[in-house]
């Protein structure tokens, strides 16, 4: 019988965790001025198709507000606004060759997802 307790509270305990990590992931804010900071990045290093992309990006998450919405509706949304304007994302070389010439530092890469473990 005590068993029995102690396996329900422990599923029920594991229940409510991964429900409470779904909805975090789900319902993490959008912060609309990043959007912005991408324009302006790309703005400091002369790829003006770039940043009037992210300007309009920032423009259109303020409007529709993605600030409330899921990542999932974020990401579909400048997917969508990428296919209508025909942006592509500029290579890293590009970038990278942009601001060297216009004496701007990138900030340093992360190691991703995999923190180096594994191939990719």
């Amino acid at each position: 019988m005590k068993t029995m307790i102690l396996s329900s509270l422990a599923a029920t305990a594991i229940a409510l965790s991964l429900g409470t990590t779904t909805a975090q992931a789900q319902a993490q804010p959008r912060d609309c001025a990043g959007f912005d900071n991408r324009a302006g990045f790309f703005s400091s290093i002369g790829l003006a198709d770039a940043a009037d992309f992210w300007t309009s990006v920032a423009a259109e998450c303020e409007a529709s507000n993605w600030a409330e919405a899921d990542r999932r509706t974020v990401k579909t949304g400048i997917r969508t606004m990428a296919e209508e304007s025909g942006y592509e994302r500029p290579e890293r070389d590009v970038v990278e060759a942009a601001a060297a010439a216009s004496g701007v530092e990138l900030p340093s890469r992360g190691r991703g997802k995999g923190k180096g473990k594994g191939n990719r």
